[in-house]
Formats: structure tokens, C-alpha cells, sequence
């Protein structure tokens, strides 16, 4: 073989080892770059790239034997090319040949192999690494035999770690539903809104449903022995879509409620169209009794604690309270709001 040749050959086959070097070590940033939120939802979509990433995302060990015995070939070709190259070129043989050689090109083979790679795929992940799905996934069928025994290794590490495992992920659970909220928000997935409502759900709707009535004393309501007219002048002076009831000489027994547009539409009386509240214990939280007064098809609901009435709720006032960015100041400023 001329000498020409085997430069060429040489040339080549460090070009192959180069090319192999940039896209094991890219695919390693972009698999641990990507957002697992964004590849999931691509993969929901029919990507079958994407649904090839998730089975690596969710067998991770299978990942990292296929890129280290990807990244250590990679570098045994580039390092056997450099040597055919200098010899083809140099005509000189000897070990000092390719240790000087080796030296020459390793800036080379760093900024092309390594830095160049893993920038781009930190700045793309997502989209290099569905292009380059299939070819990892050949790689990793033609690497199989040869990775299966670092799996197997690997899966030994992770079946004695399992117990400690399984506790980290109770106690970091909701740290981690964080981190996949705030992700979701960067990728233009959760809006404001959606964002609020779910840290609402997580920080606010476990809290007791009695830091959120209304006390008795606050209730802008009527005894049920108050006509209609008074009624919807009551609820013209105050504002009021609906007007809480209590028992005729009582002043805290609220039962019931009567909707300002029945009253309107119809001109009953009180009696007719009042709706009776569901009693709700005041330790439920206010999720509890929002399920409660859905499932009652009623606006309000009276916390109760044995025979006296500690306040009233509204669903309209608890819904509202899951999308404010900061809790509320007051327990139950809100609670029966129209």
C-alpha cells in the first residue's frame, strides 16, 4: 500500500472516529440537558423518536453503557487513525511517531470531538436528539452484547440503593413537581395562570376550611322572614348575587340561601326558593369543602362546629383564593364572596 493511500485511509478513518466522538459525547449533554416534560408531551404526539428517548430516559443505565462504549471506540479509532495518518504522511514508524502526533491533533480532536458537540447540543437538545434517535438506537443494539454486563452492574447498584431510592423520592416529590412546573413555564407549556393554580392546589387548598368563612358578624344576610321586596333591596344596596338566610329570631343560625335572580325572575317568596346549605366541619380543608358544595350543587356552605355556626364559605371565594400569588391576609375577607 502506497503511502498516499494509507494518509488517505488514515484521513478517513480519523474523520469516523472524530464524527463518533462528537456524537456520543453531544447525545450524553443533550440526554441530560433535554426537558423531559417537552419529550414526554412529543412522545404523547406520536414522535416516535421521541417515545425511543423516553424508553432511555426511563432505563437510564442502557444510556450510559451505550455512550461509554461508544466515547471509548470513538477514541480508540481516532487514536489508531492518527497513527496510520502520521505514518502515511511522515513515512517515519516509531512509538515517539504517534505519541507526537497524538499531541498534535488533540486540540483537534478536544474542540471538534468534545467542545463544539456539547455546546450545540446544550443549546438544542431536544431536536438533535430526536434527529439523532435512530442512530443511537442502532448503536445501541450493535453495542448490546458488549453493555449488557455494565447494565447488569449497574442495576446490582441501584437494586441496593432501591430503599433509600424509594424515601428520597416521598421527601424531594413535591420539590421535583416544582422543578417540572417551573420547566414547563420556560418552555412556554404552563401559563400564569395554570402555574398559580396548581402552587394554589399544592399551598393553599390543604389549609382548614375555617381560616377561610366568614364569621357570623361579617354575613351581609336576612332572617327567612324577609319579603322579596326587602330582599332585592338588600341585595341592590349591597351588591349581592345571592343572600345568605337565618332563622327567623336568631342572629347566627345561617341554614340557606337564596339566589338574587330567582327573585327577580320570579317574585316568590323567601320560603319558595331558599336552598338549603351543606353543614361542613370547620377541620376539612378547603379543597374537601369545595368537593363538598360541587357535589351538593350549592354555592355556599355553613362551617359548623356541634350546634354553632362558626362562618360560612363560598365556592365562588374558595376557588378564587387557589389563584392569588400570596395568601390571604385575612381568614375569611373573602370566604362568602358574590
Amino acid at each position: 500500500m502506497s503511502a498516499s493511500v494509507q494518509a488517505f485511509l488514515g484521513f478517513l478513518l480519523f474523520l469516523v472516529g472524530l464524527r463518533l466522538s462528537a456524537f456520543f459525547s453531544g447525545a450524553e449533554t443533550g440526554f441530560y440537558r433535554v426537558s423531559w416534560l417537552r419529550l414526554n408531551i412529543e412522545s404523547r404526539a406520536g414522535n416516535k423518536n421521541a417515545s425511543r428517548m423516553l424508553w432511555f430516559a426511563r432505563q437510564p443505565a442502557h444510556f450510559v453503557a451505550t455512550t461509554l462504549i461508544g466515547n471509548n471506540i470513538a477514541n480508540y479509532i481516532t487514536t489508531v487513525a492518527i497513527g496510520i495518518l502520521a505514518v502515511g504522511m511522515l513515512g517515519a514508524h516509531g512509538d515517539w511517531v504517534e505519541i507526537v502526533s497524538t499531541l498534535a491533533l488533540a486540540p483537534v480532536v478536544f474542540l471538534f470531538g468534545e467542545l463544539v458537540p456539547k455546546n450545540v447540543y446544550y443549546r438544542a437538545p431536544l431536536s438533535l436528539l430526536l434527529r439523532d434517535a435512530k442512530w443511537f438506537v442502532l448503536f445501541y443494539r450493535l453495542f448490546l452484547v458488549v453493555s449488557l454486563p455494565l447494565i447488569w452492574i449497574a442495576r446490582l447498584f441501584e437494586r441496593f440503593a432501591e430503599d433509600g431510592d424509594s424515601r428520597s423520592e416521598l421527601v424531594l416529590g413535591r420539590n421535583r413537581l416544582a422543578q417540572v412546573l417551573s420547566q414547563g413555564h420556560q418552555e412556554g407549556l404552563i401559563g400564569d395562570l395554570q402555574g398559580r393554580l396548581v402552587n394554589g392546589l399544592l399551598t393553599k387548598s390543604p389549609l382548614p376550611v375555617k381560616e377561610s368563612m366568614t364569621p357570623p358578624d361579617r354575613i351581609l344576610g336576612l332572617p327567612d322572614s324577609a319579603t322579596a321586596a326587602e330582599a332585592l333591596e338588600h341585595a341592590r344596596q349591597f351588591g349581592l348575587r345571592s343572600i345568605p338566610l337565618r332563622r327567623e329570631g336568631s342572629t347566627g343560625d345561617w341554614y340557606a340561601y337564596v339566589r338574587v335572580i330567582d327573585l327577580s325572575l320570579t317574585g316568590r317568596p323567601l320560603s319558595r326558593l331558599r336552598l338549603v346549605m351543606p353543614e361542613l366541619r370547620p377541620q376539612i380543608s378547603r379543597l374537601e369543602a369545595m368537593l363538598a358544595l360541587r357535589q351538593a350543587d350549592r354555592d355556599f356552605g355553613v362551617v359548623r362546629d356541634g350546634d354553632k355556626v362558626l362562618g360560612l364559605v363560598s365556592e365562588h371565594g374558595l376557588v378564587k383564593q387557589l389563584f392569588r400569588s400570596t395568601p390571604p391576609v385575612s381568614a375569611g375577607a373573602a370566604a362568602v364572596e358574590n
